[in-house]
C-alpha cells in the first residue's frame, strides 16, 4: 500500500468490498489535494464533502467536519472501548448494508469487517461458515447458502468469527 491507500484495521478490504472507494482525480475538499482514492460511501453528518482514504484515515476529516456526532458507519456499536469505537465511526470507510446494524465486539474491542455470505470462499472456511449458521440460528432461521445478508466479520488478533444479519 502506498501513503494514497492507507489501511483500516476495521475494514482491511475496503478498497476490494461493496466499491467504497474509487479511484479519482477529484479535489479532496479536507485536504484540497487529488483524491486518488475517493470516498464514495455515506457519511452521516450535517454537510457530506468529497473526502479522500488519506483524510479519513488519518483523521482530518473528522477535524474538518467539527462534529463529534458524525460517522461513516450506519451502526449500533455497544460496549467498545471509546478510543476503538472514535476509530470504527470517524475513521473507518463504512460497510455497505441494507439497514443499520449491532456492529460485533469482543472483550471491548469491535471486530473488522471480513466480508459477506455471498463469498464461497469465505463460505469454505469451517469456522466462518459456523458463525453464519449459529447468526442464522439465533433468529430463527436456517442457513441454507450463499447469502449478501450475512456480514463476517474477526477479530482484530484472533481467529474467533461474529456474522451480523442484514436484511434488506
Amino acid at each position: 500500500m502506498d501513503d494514497h491507500q492507507p489501511y483500516f484495521r476495521f475494514n482491511p478490504h475496503a478498497y476490494e468490498h461493496g466499491h467504497i472507494f474509487e479511484r479519482s482525480a477529484d479535489v479532496c475538499d479536507v485536504c484540497s489535494r487529488p483524491c486518488v482514492w475517493k470516498y464514495t460511501g455515506s457519511i452521516f453528518a450535517k454537510q457530506s464533502p468529497s473526502a479522500c482514504a488519506r483524510c479519513i484515515a488519518d483523521g482530518e476529516l473528522a477535524r474538518f467536519l467539527d462534529d463529534e456526532h458524525f460517522a461513516l458507519q450506519d451502526i449500533e456499536l455497544h460496549e467498545a472501548d471509546p478510543e476503538l469505537a472514535a476509530e470504527l465511526l470517524q475513521r473507518t470507510p463504512g460497510v455497505a448494508c441494507f439497514n443499520p446494524f449491532e456492529w460485533p465486539v469482543l472483550d471491548g474491542k469491535p471486530l473488522a469487517f471480513f466480508g459477506n455470505g455471498e463469498d464461497e470462499g469465505l463460505l469454505a472456511i469451517p469456522d466462518v461458515r459456523s458463525a453464519i449458521e449459529a447468526a442464522f440460528a439465533e433468529a430463527g432461521w436456517e442457513f441454507e447458502g450463499p447469502t449478501p445478508y450475512a456480514l463476517i466479520f474477526q477479530e482484530l488478533e484472533g481467529e474467533r468469527f461474529r456474522v451480523a444479519i442484514d436484511l434488506d
